[in-house]
Order: structure tokens, then C-alpha cells, then sequence
């Protein structure tokens, strides 16, 4: 028997006039550290990804999409509530990323996109990284893990708490560490006094990590396993909703440091260990692709790829993570943040490309409309809809400026051409220079339409441009919603 969901929507479809007889399934694939550049389908040649490719090729490509932040906590802070992370004063949002010991980062009292979906006969479920925090005050890794994704509209939470390269190496399935020997508890700190005094070591499961703990070894997860643990997650949680409308946001490790690819791919790429991972990734998304295919649902699943930032490397062996544009990850330059950017929803999205300029944060806004959902009043408030442009409805609204985030929480603006970045001193990000100057401090103007490796400041000569999208990266910081009305 179908759900009842499911049949509210048929029947409202029928009702309607509408030839969709029920919402779509949606997979958003949301990867980390993947750069614009590092698949075929963006021009990639050292590297394998048929399965990017096909979803390239089968949907629909974005050359100008981005993240809202080029860095990971901050971007996927704003890809669950729809709001730029900068408008939140917590730390790991407006500068830097989460420590492992962040508390949860998202107001439960906060409207965000899965629980929309959720409300609207949902299955809801993240698979993969989190890293946006647990509890109240700094997570007891031995106890209940509450709030979390589940009090922010995740019916189902299974993945790493923060980044692989993070204190606790644990797997969390909803609120629980798994596999945890009471008798074995999990220490940890991010303060490295408290953490000598202590006893505690940077070493977990293999290698240094970021922070310090003592305990918990029997949870510790495998670096070379984690790929395949998250992919069977992932088909399981399709296999056992199919016959009901489901968003998974799988968010996979890969290709975060440490690169540490699993058996089959280690030296697959014939680059580097990243390059492997690389390629390991697409091998998972076309698991994914298969179990979409084995049980009928492609054809009415709307399937979102794209990216946390950009690449933080620039060059491996040949291979161009980050295409023709200059900077990574953490930057305001263009390789910072411009991603990989794919729809396909088989149904619905005639297969091409498009230079439209989109951002991450465009994706919770996108995938409610998809379910039919029409917004509450200032929820997602920075997220615009992309959905009637991917449906080739004549005269649908588009993006025509997004705002960028560094690493550091400095702030630049581009419009469908232009970018506009207040202080050169602060373009590299976690990079920059720390010598102080007027000189380094002047504002930049890039034609990235003519020059896309930001290689010629055009202040002052077009001072009238700089002075228009200064005022509008104000006017935004100023106001709380910049979404367009339904």
C-alpha cells in the first residue's frame, strides 16, 4: 500500500492537472574538497569519472556554480537552513570551520529544508560528514549526542562527526557512537594544555589527527573503509524507502585529507592518493546511480551534485582540481569556491548546460519546490528557488549576484561577470599575507568573463562597477532575507 503522502500528492497532481503523479526522490550528493575541475565532464583528463559524467550528461551541467563558503562548516550550515553561515555569529560560521567539540550549530527552532520535506511525508536522512555539531555545550561522545541532525528534520543520521582528519575517528548512527566499549570511554580536548595533563594523544586509528582523545578504541572507524561503510548506508537507506518519497543527503568524505583511498583504488589514478579517492568517489556515485536504476525510482529522482568548496591543492602530477581558475580552498579567489554543479531529474530536466551562476545555497530552496512545497515567510531566506529555470520555463527568475565567504570570514561579491573583493589582503584566505599596507589592502575588480584567473584588477578604471557591487554587498549584509517572494 503506498503511503499516505504518496497519495496526497497523486491525487493533488490529478486534481491539478499536473502530469507528475507524486514528488520526486531526492538524492543530493554533496562532496568535500572536490574542485571544479576535477571531473571529465569539466574537463578533466588524468582522472576517471564516467559516473560524474553521466549525471553530467544525462542532467544538467553549471558552469558558474559555487559554494556559498570556501570552507566546509560554513557551507553546509547554509545548505541546510538556506541562509548565509556569516549572518550567524557562532563560532565555525563566520570565520574558520567547527571543532570537533561545537556544540550544535543550527537552532532547533530554525526551519530548514529537511524538515520541510520532512513535514511533507519525507523520509529524511544524512549519510556522511556533519560537522556542524552536537549538544548544547561541548558532546559527550559516551552518551546521547542531542541535539543533533535529527532535532534539526533528519528522520535518519548515520556518518563522521566532523572531518577525517578530526578527533573522535568514531561513526555516529542518530545520536550514539557505534560500537562504543562502555569500558573504554572517550576522552578528548581541543585545548592542548588540558590535553597534556590528561595524557591524551593526537594519534586514533592509525595517524595524527586534529585535536586530542584517550579511549574509545573499539569504535574507532578504518580510514580505508569509510567510502564503503557510507555507500552501504546509502543504498540501504534507498532499498528500504523506496515505496515512499526520500531526500538523502549523502555526504561523503572524499576527498578531504587524509587521502586515504580504499584497497581497490589505492594507485587507480596513477597521480596522487587524492586522485584515487577521486575515483573512488565516482565508483560510489555510480552504486548509487545502480541502485536508482535496479528498483525503477531514476526517472523520478532528482539527483544535486556539487561540492563543500574548492580543491586544496591546485596541481597533481598534470591533473587541474581546480580548472583555470586561480586560488583554493579557503580563498575569495575563484577556486575557493566555484564547484561542480549538476542537476539531473530524468522526468522533469532536459539534459545541457548552463552558465547560470548558482550556489549551493540555492539548494534547499530547489529541492522544496521540487516537492511542491511552498515556503513560510523568511525560511531559507537567502535560498533562491532554481527550479522553474531548470524546467525551461520562459522567463524564470535567475540569480544575478552571490555573496563569498573565505575561510577567514572575509566577504566579496560577484554578479554574472564581475567580481568585487573589498581587500586584496584577504583573498588568500588561510593564506594570506599577514604583513600590513595600504598596498595590499586596496580593493579588486575582476572580469572573470574575460580573465577567469583573476589576473588584472580593473580599479580604478571601473571604479562605477566596484562602487555598485560594494553597495550591494552592503545592502545584503543589511537585510535579512534576500530570496525573491514566491
Amino acid at each position: 500500500m503506498k503511503p499516505i503522502a504518496t497519495l496526497f500528492f497523486a491525487f493533488l497532481a490529478l486534481y491539478c492537472g499536473h502530469s507528475q503523479a507524486a514528488p520526486p526522490n531526492i538524492l543530493l550528493i554533496f562532496v568535500d574538497d572536490v574542485g571544479w575541475g576535477d571531473a571529465g565532464c569539466y574537463g578533466a583528463t588524468l582522472v576517471k569519472t564516467p559516473n560524474i559524467d553521466r549525471l553530467a550528461r544525462e542532467g544538467q551541467r553549471f558552469t558558474q556554480g559555487h559554494a556559498s563558503a570556501a570552507v566546509c562548516t560554513p557551507t553546509r550550515y547554509s545548505l541546510i537552513t538556506g541562509q548565509y553561515s556569516w549572518r550567524n555569529q557562532a563560532e565555525g560560521l563566520n570565520k574558520g570551520v567547527a571543532k570537533g567539540d561545537a556544540p550544535l550549530l543550527i537552532p532547533t527552532t530554525m526551519t530548514t529544508a529537511p524538515g520541510l520535506l520532512k513535514q511533507a511525508g519525507y523520509r529524511t536522512a544524512l549519510i556522511g560528514k556533519w560537522h556542524l555539531g552536537f549538544g548544547e555545550s561541548k558532546p559527550d561522545f559516551n552518551g546521547e549526542l542531542r541535539p543533533g541532525p535529527l532535532e534539526v528534520g533528519f528522520d535518519e543520521y548515520f556518518g563522521i562527526p566532523a572531518t577525517n582528519d578530526r578527533l573522535p575517528t568514531v561513526f555516529v548512527r542518530d545520536h550514539r557512537v557505534v560500537g562504543l566499549d562502555p569500558a573504554d570511554p572517550i576522552r578528548y580536548s581541543y585545548d592542548a594544555t588540558e590535553a597534556k595533563a590528561q595524557g591524551m594523544s593526537p594519534w586514533a586509528a592509525g595517524r595524527n589527527r586534529i585535536g586530542w582523545a584517550k579511549g574509545g578504541k573499539a569504535a574507532w572507524w578504518k580510514d580505508t573503509e569509510i567510502a564503503d561503510t557510507l555507500l552501504r548506508e546509502s543504498v540501504q537507506f534507498i532499498e528500504r524507502n523506496q515505496e515512499k518519497p526520500f531526500f538523502l543527503l549523502y555526504a561523503p568524505h572524499n576527498v578531504h585529507a587524509p587521502a586515504i583511498p580504499g584497497p581497490r583504488f589505492a594507485g587507480s589514478s596513477g597521480l596522487t592518493p587524492r586522485a584515487d579517492m577521486l575515483q573512488e568517489l565516482d565508483a560510489c556515485i555510480g552504486e548509487l546511480l545502480q541502485t536508482l536504476d535496479r528498483h525503477g525510482l531514476a526517472k523520478d529522482t532528482l539527483i544535486l551534485y556539487s561540492s563543500d568548496n574548492g580543491a586544496y591543492v591546485t596541481d597533481e602530477k598534470g591533473h587541474k582540481p581546480t580548472g583555470p581558475y586561480r586560488g583554493k580552498k579557503s580563498q575569495l579567489w575563484e577556486g575557493g569556491h566555484r564547484v561542480p554543479f549538476i542537476v539531473r531529474w530524468p522526468a522533469r530536466i532536459q539534459p545541457g548546460v548552463s552558465e547560470d551562476l548558482v550556489s549551493t545555497l540555492d539548494m534547499p530552496a530547489t529541492i522544496c519546490a521540487a516537492a511542491g512545497i511552498t515556503l513560510p515567510n523568511e525560511a531559507l531566506p537567502d535560498s533562491h528557488n532554481l527550479l522553474p529555470a531548470l524546467l525551461g520555463e520562459k522567463n524564470a527568475p535567475k540569480r544575478d549576484h552571490l555573496i563569498l565567504m573565505s575561510g577567514n570570514g572575509d566577504l566579496a561579491i560577484r554578479d554574472h561577470t564581475l567580481k568585487y573583493i573589498p581587500s586584496l589582503a584577504a583573498a588568500d584566505g588561510w593564506y594570506a599575507n599577514k604583513r600590513k599596507g595600504t598596498a595590499t589592502q586596496r580593493p579588486g575588480l575582476y572580469d572573470l568573463s574575460k580573465d577567469p584567473g583573476e589576473t588584472q584588477n580593473l580599479m580604478p578604471q571601473r571604479a562605477a562597477d566596484a562602487k555598485r557591487l560594494a553597495e550591494l554587498l552592503a545592502k545584503d549584509q543589511a537585510a535579512s532575507v534576500t530570496r525573491p517572494a514566491q
